[in-house]
């Protein structure tokens, strides 16, 4: 059992769930986090149990905090002074600016909020421009994008799994070859945009700055 679902299994104070096969990929992504101050945002506080797994797991992390749309969850009390919850929606372009004002610094930024289509794509193109070089974008339970209900559905154009396929192209710069505006739009999104991972349910940015593509051959 990996120490994340270890602490996951022993944070009594506030209910939560999360699939199984979570843990492994967050580990991954956010273990070299566990010894740095970092500030840490995620969508989706449900009944709070999740911030404080990750304030057990990232003891250094400056601020943590918790958005919702759901007004009951500013009642939620936190023993750690590190944990704080906003309320708002993340589908409203309004909210992310006003939040953004006082919100400048971001580092590991985690969508577990509606999981509809609009509302993931939205948070992703407010937060990765503004993401720390360095940093970490997790959207979680990626597989409504095969659902209809919430605007998905297979290969279904404006999913956000379709979405984030398209920034692969971003990361390959011969895309500038062959222009489109589109591809330029998205750039200017996913610029530092280093790596984007794959998982059943999961789609994981990491934006560790471009490197110039430089070949190099044995010194003989």
């Amino acid at each position: 059992m990996s120490e994340l679902r270890e602490i996951f299994d022993n944070t009594l104070n506030h209910p939560s769930d999360k699939w199984e096969s979570y843990f492994g990929v967050y580990e991954r992504h956010l273990k070299d986090f566990r010894d740095r101050e970092f500030n840490l945002i995620e969508v989706g506080v449900q009944k709070g149990g999740s911030l404080d797994m990750w304030a057990n797991y990232f003891p250094k992390a400056n601020i943590i905090t918790g958005i919702d749309i759901d007004t009951e969850c500013a009642n939620l009390k936190y023993n750690d002074a590190r944990i704080n919850v906003v309320i708002g929606d993340q589908g409203d372009t309004a909210f992310w600016d006003k939040f953004l004002e006082t919100n400048k610094k971001i580092d590991v930024f985690i969508d577990d909020g509606g999981h509809f289509m609009g509302q993931q794509i939205l948070t992703f193109e407010k937060i990765f421009p503004v993401l720390s070089v360095g940093g970490v974008f997790i959207c979680e339970d990626c597989h409504t994008s095969y659902m209809n209900y919430n605007g998905g559905g297979l290969e279904r154009k404006g999913s956000f799994i379709e979405y984030a396929k398209s920034y692969i192209d971003v990361i390959h710069w011969e895309w500038k070859e062959q222009y489109t505006t589109s591809l330029e739009a998205k750039y200017k999104i996913g610029k530092d945009l280093t790596s984007i991972h794959f998982y059943d349910s999961m789609v994981v940015f990491e934006k560790f700055g471009k490197k110039e593509m430089k070949r190099v051959e044995p010194n003989l």
